[in-house]
């Protein structure tokens, strides 16, 4: 038979779970994030639907510990507030033809075997839709 020891009305207080101590908390906090996207598309409406599939809208789900096991955090996405503020295009370049000059005839001409990206909007080629500019 094991004896049960109650000293100064407690039990095992000289030696208590482990657990004893700890305290538990829920916490929302609130995130304001701006992304900003480089998307590489065809048109616009391309782009637009590339962002659509693929932004970074969902926070990942936390489930993880302290320096103990017992010291712990989750966490998960509980509002989706996108869609809420405007979002803003503006076009930033566009893969167009490298001018070249042949090396025998000293004749310029547009290379189309080896492009480059132009950030300038004077030299782009294309309307946000794919058409052409000129």
């Amino acid at each position: 038979m094991i004896e049960t020891t109650i000293v100064n009305g407690t039990y095992k207080k000289d030696i208590p779970n482990e657990e004893i101590g700890y305290q538990k908390w829920l916490v929302r906090k609130t995130y304001e994030v701006e992304v900003e996207y480089e998307i590489v598309a065809k048109t616009k409406k391309e782009a637009d639907e590339l962002l659509e599939k693929k932004e970074c809208v969902n926070v990942e789900k936390v489930d993880d510990y302290g320096e103990t096991v017992r010291e712990t955090i989750t966490g998960r996405h509980v509002n989706d507030m996108s869609g809420d503020e405007p979002v803003s295009w503006k076009k930033i370049g566009e893969c167009i033809p490298r001018e070249d000059t042949d090396i025998d005839t000293d004749k310029k001409y547009v290379n189309y075997e080896d492009p480059e990206w132009s950030s300038d909007d004077w030299d782009w080629l294309k309307k946000e839709d794919g058409t052409n500019i000129k």
